[in-house]
């Protein structure tokens, strides 16, 4: 093994995971698909007590990046494209949507997250990670006028190595690292 400096290492130490439910979120970068006609949209808790969950998690470098959803403007999905549009608006006093997902970010949104169990591709075992099940306004976040999926179950069978679902390290799928140098480019909210 190389010889490595631990003075200055910073001990890894438990953290709360976040829970399903509504919470109200900024956006923090868009990215345009255009070949495939959706939005990847990089999100952040941005009010209460989980406030910048995830950015503080990428600054201590428990997960790489921020998560993010997909909003697709294909044909066959506008009507859920403009829901969250729709969501964006509602939340973001005086905005209106120009179709340039770059004025996206730093808006406001509710989102709904949901559990969803995976299997790990490397160790086999069952993990969860929170996904977007829906954008709302954050009236309707705040207010409690949404639902939270039950969790989603693997359907077939996975690899019995372990099952280890509460495994924080399984929360965030990979994203694209949001790039960012000062703490208030990180958090803009």
């Amino acid at each position: 093994m190389k010889n490595i400096n631990l003075e200055n290492v910073q001990e890894a130490t438990e953290f709360n995971r976040l829970k399903a439910g509504g919470y109200v979120c900024g956006i923090f970068k868009v990215e345009d698909v255009s070949d495939r006609e959706y939005l990847k949209i990089y999100y952040d808790i941005i009010e209460g007590e989980n406030k910048g969950y995830y950015t503080k998690l990428v600054k201590d470098k428990v997960f790489k990046n921020l998560p993010f959803f997909f909003a697709s403007y294909k044909e066959t999905a506008l009507r859920f494209f403009k829901a969250t549009i729709t969501s964006v608006e509602k939340s973001n006093k005086g905005y209106k949507f120009d179709y340039n997902e770059q004025s996206l970010v730093k808006k406001k949104i509710g989102l709904v997250l949901f559990e969803e169990e995976y299997e790990d591709k490397i160790t086999g075992a069952v993990k969860t990670s929170l996904k977007v099940d829906k954008a709302h306004s954050i009236e309707a976040i705040k207010s409690g006028d949404f639902e939270v999926p039950d969790t989603k179950y693997l359907t077939q069978s996975v690899s019995p190595k372990a099952n280890v679902a509460d495994n924080p390290f399984g929360q965030v799928e990979e994203t694209t690292k949001v790039e960012a140098s000062e703490p208030d480019e990180e958090f803009p909210f």
